[in-house]
């Protein structure tokens, strides 16, 4: 009889083989649906039959390409775009974007070639539109002012902020209360407390600044330029990078394994080892959502 371990090495050799020699539409389309199951999206409205197409691509052999799944989902996403205009996520729209796009593919004669056409592009020109913002057109990104209000009022950012400034969670909702309100004209000379605001905050601030600028612009330019093989082989290093980094900071996990899906589906089909490192990197970012260092 096989060992403990033997029997461990076995099924970790039949998972790896698995994805492996996976078609690489058929892992971004799994990995798809598993963003909507492990993150439902939308209201009640939305949410439960998104939840059901989801579990039916996965669960039913022969659905996970079908169009009678996709195109509900299609529709239930841009639905919930909708019904949470004109505030919701940008993901959301992503979201819409890419189920419809995936749609699509399964209806033309090369589903391979056109997935990875959308993904590609829409990476691209998502980051692209991203980077023109926070750089160029945002008044208030480039001098460190979005990171700084954001570690400190933003609830995706307390676990980091508070390990990384030695905050606890009063000294954040403090901080927090302070910068949240409203109020016109120049500060008064008495009668209002002003807490200390840590002195890592500007540094840590101006890092992740430059950082998202940087790794934001390495992944537009990439994700855009001609497939060559190259280009290709950075494209994906740099998304794999942006996602383990940003989503450890930003517990945006949606976001990061919708990135990931879509990351495959544009990835060479001989590169086995990129394919592992996407799924690596999507339940890297599972793990960052349930560990206390990070939530």
């Amino acid at each position: 009889m096989k060992g403990i371990k033997g029997r461990i090495t076995e099924r970790l050799s039949g998972i790896y083989a698995g994805i492996g020699g996976m078609n690489i539409v058929d892992l971004s389309l799994r990995l798809t649906l598993l963003d909507m199951l492990l993150r439902p999206v939308g209201d009640r409205t939305v949410r439960p039959l998104t939840l059901v197409f989801a579990a039916l691509g996965l669960l039913i052999p022969g659905q996970l390409r079908s169009k009678l799944i996709w195109l509900p989902l299609a529709f239930l996403t841009g639905l919930r775009v909708l019904l949470d205009w004109p505030l919701p996520d940008n993901h959301a729209y992503l979201l819409f974007y890419w189920c419809l796009a995936v749609a699509i593919a399964l209806s033309s004669r090369d589903s391979e070639r056109c997935l990875a056409f959308n993904g590609k592009y829409m990476i691209g020109l998502a980051f692209a539109f991203a980077l023109l913002w926070k750089a160029f057109l945002s008044g208030d990104f480039m001098d460190g002012r979005f990171f700084s209000i954001a570690m400190l009022t933003d609830p995706r950012f307390e676990a980091f902020t508070g390990s990384l400034l030695s905050l606890d969670v009063n000294e954040i909702e403090g901080l927090r209360l302070f910068l949240e309100q409203h109020i016109d004209g120049k500060l008064p000379a008495r009668g209002l407390d002003i807490p200390s605001l840590p002195s890592k905050l500007h540094l840590v601030s101006e890092i992740l600044t430059y950082w998202t600028v940087l790794i934001e612009g390495a992944v537009a330019i990439s994700f855009l330029l001609p497939s060559r093989a190259a280009v290709s082989r950075l494209r994906d290093s740099f998304l794999i990078l942006f996602c383990i980094t940003t989503y450890s900071v930003a517990t945006v996990e949606g976001f990061g394994w919708l990135l990931i899906a879509m990351g495959v589906s544009q990835s060479d089909e001989r590169r086995k080892a990129v394919r592992y490192l996407y799924v690596a990197a999507f339940f890297l970012i599972l793990v960052y959502s349930y560990l206390p260092m990070f939530r």
